[in-house]
């Protein structure tokens, strides 16, 4: 039932198709489920038909007012729906920082009485520039009462919208639009089956010894498992004579985060490398390796993340502030 009509804003529209999927997967046994969001019905038109065709009648395009729209989905929640709102672009959640952080994530917490809410809010990566090429996905971990939620694959993002469907509380389940279809559907995630518990993350390589942990999440689990397959497979294609061997965990959900793995993990290997597409400063990676050094300081750490700028218009130069693959095979080499 995935779309096969391509959409020319999607760079990704494998996973795109994966959360249409397990959206309509849901709505079939669910009928709180409804679907909020500017334009919300032209999305559907070409994301998701199936959804259009079969459930029109809970597809509610609304006005342009990202804060309004979140305000009326907790309203929603409140009378028995399960509202998925769909913000379009991240920078946009910053218009509705007070309906998420004030409202919606305090609901179930101050209504005790009342059977527990479920609200999921959707919203995509871009690289467009200082206002369309944010990634806030940091700022919401530090919220009590809501979910953060990052796949990078296909099975991933259906099994996490599966859950997150069905889970009371509210969920931040943001689409990496910069990650690339062809890499993701080799990786064995053609299978859309099962739903995944949130946060436990993927181990997407492990070493047979093991020289460090790599962390990442997002559009650099994408571009690390290309380095380090090179790594692997043919060992350090800058010297011949020292092959890698690493663990890459992909962590899926920024919170709640699986501490028990990461924490195995570093038990073999004794070294974290943090790598985020993100701002570095004040970050997922600070929150992690502050969190390792405390409880494990035996354990080595570095972070590699972007610069505190404001993103560039340009693709050119915001590849530039991103870390690069020199940056990241030097880091995986360095001893630190």
């Amino acid at each position: 039932m995935l779309s096969t009509k391509p959409s020319t804003f999607a760079r990704n529209h494998l996973i795109r198709d994966a959360i249409s999927q397990a959206i309509y997967d849901r709505m079939i046994s669910d009928s709180s489920i409804h679907l909020f969001g500017e334009g919300c019905h032209v999305k559907v038109h070409y994301d998701a038909p199936n959804i259009e065709r079969d459930f029109s009648d809970r597809v509610h395009t609304l006005p342009i007012s990202e804060d309004g729209n979140v305000n009326f989905a907790v309203g929603a929640s409140l009378v028995g729906v399960k509202p998925v709102v769909d913000v379009i672009t991240a920078d946009f959640l910053y218009r509705a920082m007070d309906s998420i952080c004030n409202t919606a994530a305090k609901m179930n917490f101050v209504r005790p009485d009342q059977l527990p809410r479920t609200i999921v809010i959707r919203a995509e990566f871009l690289t467009g520039g200082p206002t369309t090429g944010q990634r806030p996905e940091a700022l919401f971990t530090h919220i009590p009462g809501l979910n953060v939620v990052i796949p990078s694959t296909p099975r991933d993002a259906y099994g996490l919208m599966l859950t997150a469907l069905n889970t009371p509380g509210v969920t931040l389940f943001f689409e990496d639009r910069m990650i690339k279809d062809d890499v993701d559907w080799q990786q064995g995630d053609k299978e859309l089956t099962d739903s995944l518990p949130l946060g436990a993350c993927s181990l997407r390589r492990m070493g047979k010894r093991g020289n460090v942990t790599i962390l990442t999440y997002g559009v650099m689990r994408q571009v690390v498992e290309v380095i380090i397959s090179k790594l692997h497979f043919r060992g350090d294609y800058y010297s011949d004579d020292y092959p890698m061997l690493c663990d890459l965990i992909d962590l899926r959900c920024l919170y709640p985060i699986d501490w028990p793995v990461i924490s195995k993990m570093l038990e073999r290997t004794g070294r974290l490398l943090v790598i985020e597409p993100d701002v570095q400063y004040g970050g997922i990676g600070a929150e992690i390796i502050a969190t390792v050094a405390q409880q494990m300081p035996e354990v080595r750490v570095r972070r590699l993340g972007g610069p505190k700028m404001t993103i560039p218009a340009s693709p050119a130069l915001y590849s530039v502030i991103m870390p690069s693959e020199e940056q990241i095979v030097e880091a995986i080499r360095n001893n630190w």
